[in-house]
């Protein structure tokens, strides 16, 4: 049975950590894996949940990395890490690193599914970056903010659902984050699968996915079942 499959990007896609961590290298002396690692628990756990407006603010950012560091806040260092940061950005999709089964992925799921792009940001940028990689057309919507609201709610799998004229039986999640993919899109009744590439183990509390891939191509084995 066909299925409207709303795919994200970053970490699941495209490896995003490994180019924000390459170009933060160094800054406030720290490793780019130290960096971006604290720039995800400031950006996941205290913009996105008490500051949305601020979610582009890369200066915002940065004073929150130092408080979360507890580093002190140096303006030339954070206009060097905002742009770092912004070239970081732009390089996920002007210059990107898939994962090595990301197009063989999308490729197979194309043949049954409806495809759609489910990202929080430069939807038409990355999709268009996928595109180019494989010299083929995937997608039959890509969303992201602009579009649907801040990613990690379920009111942004909903109006995806609005957007597609699609049922929540109907529709499947995949990404690799348990917050912002997953319990976002249950929220909204959707099936979802957890793309775990880095074998996290789950907070106790957290919502748990209707499947577990350790990468996409158990996300096909998965699908195989409809």
């Amino acid at each position: 049975m066909s299925k409207v499959l709303f795919i994200d990007y970053d970490g699941t896609l495209h490896d995003t950590d490994a180019k924000y961590a390459a170009r933060l290298d160094g800054i406030l002396g720290l490793s780019g894996g130290q960096i971006m690692k604290a720039y995800l628990a400031v950006h996941r756990e205290i913009v996105h949940q008490r500051y949305p407006e601020k979610h582009d603010d890369f200066f915002f950012h940065q004073r929150l990395i130092c408080e979360h560091l507890q580093k002190p806040y140096n303006e030339s260092e954070a206009r060097r890490t905002a742009r770092r940061l912004k070239e970081a950005q732009e390089e996920c999709w002007t210059n990107p690193s898939f994962f090595p089964d990301s197009l063989y992925f999308l490729d197979k799921a194309k043949q049954k599914h409806i495809l759609c792009l489910a990202t929080g940001d430069h939807a038409l940028e990355k999709a268009t970056a996928l595109e180019q990689a494989a010299g083929r057309s995937y997608f039959d919507y890509a969303f992201d903010h602009n579009h649907l609201g801040l990613k990690g709610s379920s009111a942004y799998f909903e109006n995806a659902l609005m957007s597609t004229n699609s049922r929540p039986e109907d529709a499947v999640a995949i990404g690799d984050s348990l917050e912002h993919d997953i319990a976002a899109a249950k929220g909204a009744g959707m099936g979802t699968v957890w793309v775990n590439r880095k074998g996290l183990t789950p907070m106790v509390n957290s919502v748990m996915p209707d499947y577990e891939a350790r990468d996409l191509l158990g996300v096909l084995d998965y699908l195989e079942g409809y």
